[in-house]
């Protein structure tokens, strides 16, 4: 008798670590659909229509490009 009551008590015991466990680790990640990092601007460039982030454009004017090759093939 001793050795059943030692096993479910051991048993309980694991159990309620899994439970926890998996609480914890649900606490810690964040919901779906937010990121860590907060969201960027995405810029359309003014000759191929690519829509590229806010700060990897290249400037010219009120005009957005994706690549230098783009910047100077394109002259409004």
């Amino acid at each position: 008798m001793n050795l059943i009551r030692i096993i479910v008590i051991a048993a309980v015991i694991w159990l309620a670590y899994v439970l926890f466990k998996r609480w914890l680790a649900g606490k810690t990640q964040s919901p779906p659909g937010t990121s860590s990092r907060p969201q960027e601007r995405m810029v359309k460039c003014a000759y191929c229509g690519v829509h590229i982030p806010e700060s990897q454009a290249l400037r010219n004017g009120a005009n957005s490009y994706c690549s230098p090759e783009h910047r100077d093939a394109h002259r409004p």
